[in-house]
């Protein structure tokens, strides 16, 4: 589809116009922030063109037009601008990430949130998988006379734990000891190498070992988790606040409703994700969109941070197709670098 220059400009007039205001757009206003020397005889024509190419609505309410999934698609790929996070916000992000505790899941709660709060909108983030569950760190802590607790950290920053009976009582310098050992023994080892650097290891080394690689084999088979954010921000979008021009009464507690299952359900984040073009770095996907079909109210701004061989995973900001899309990008592209930065020095 091809537009004239001057449909271009008035199409993303609409767009910026409705995105910062909510309201529908009229000629009058577009003549008077587009600076085109036209009547707004003109633009209302040139309205009408772009209503036809199914581009722009028209609402029943009033004379104003709002832009359509497609008019977004267009906007997002032609007209957009490239937008960068201002300095000042960019230093206070990474201030903040810098005060969090050097833990993998709580900077993946703190990105979430940040994106959240800036956007206005629900911020997701997925923990990172790596293609090789690998032994990053292991400690063994004693709970209860012969009981004693595991916890595996995994390359890429998932923790796992399990409680395990040993067959008599160990302290805990005892049990550091073999924590150590196994650490020197099994760091950076898939399971199959760790069985295979097991083997003969004599008493609770042979114990704590062979639930060490029951974890890592555990770990194989466990999908990336899912935090977010932000509902209550979402909540607050006009969207929300009031039905639109001839919705039935039901429709606010819907859209709701279809976020609410999104977030719940795992599988449903997973299965948009694994539908994602990996080599972009920014993904915009709009209003029910492939692989969206789920939500089409919503859009979804995401990023790949990380790399395969420490693990990579998503994060990005969901809301209503009325998104302020070059700041959306341009925060989930800084938090992307941001979040690969601190997993490569962790």
């Amino acid at each position: 589809m091809e537009l004239t220059r001057r449909q271009e400009q008035i199409l993303k007039t609409v767009v910026d116009q409705y995105v910062a205001t909510a309201h529908p757009v009229g000629s009058a206003a577009i003549v008077s922030s587009a600076a085109l020397p036209i009547s707004s005889a003109t633009v209302r024509n040139e309205l009408a063109a772009l209503e036809e190419l199914g581009l722009l609505r028209h609402l029943h309410t009033s004379g104003g037009r709002v832009p359509t999934n497609a008019g977004y698609r267009y906007y997002v790929e032609r007209l957009m601008a490239r937008a960068h996070l201002p300095n000042a916000e960019a230093r206070t992000i990474r201030h903040q990430f810098h005060q969090a505790h050097s833990e993998v899941q709580e900077w993946l709660k703190l990105a979430a949130t940040v994106m959240a709060h800036r956007m206005h909108n629900v911020g997701l983030v997925t923990s990172p998988r790596s293609s090789e569950v690998r032994f990053r760190h292991l400690e063994v802590i004693s709970i209860h006379d012969n009981v004693a607790l595991l916890i595996l950290v995994l390359q890429e920053g998932t923790v796992l734990q399990e409680m395990i009976t040993l067959p008599e009582t160990y302290s805990n310098e005892e049990l550091s000891a073999v924590a150590d050992q196994l650490n020197g023994l099994l760091r950076g080892k898939t399971a199959d190498e760790a069985q295979e650097a097991l083997r003969d290891l004599p008493g609770l080394a042979s114990v704590v070992g062979s639930m060490s690689e029951h974890l890592l084999r555990r770990g194989q088979g466990q999908q990336s988790q899912v935090f977010h954010a932000g509902l209550g921000d979402l909540m607050r979008q006009p969207e929300f606040s009031g039905l639109r021009p001839g919705e039935p009464s039901e429709m606010l507690s819907e859209r709701l409703r279809e976020m609410l299952e999104f977030l719940q359900h795992g599988f449903a984040v997973q299965q948009l994700i694994a539908g994602l073009p990996r080599e972009t770095d920014v993904n915009v996907v709009i209003g029910g969109e492939p692989p969206s079909d789920m939500l089409p109210g919503y859009s979804f701004v995401l990023g790949r941070y990380g790399d395969e061989a420490e693990g990579t995973g998503y994060l990005g900001v969901v809301g209503p197709t009325r998104m302020e899309y070059p700041r959306a990008v341009a925060l989930v592209r800084y938090m992307t670098d941001l979040m690969t930065d601190l997993m490569n020095a962790y």
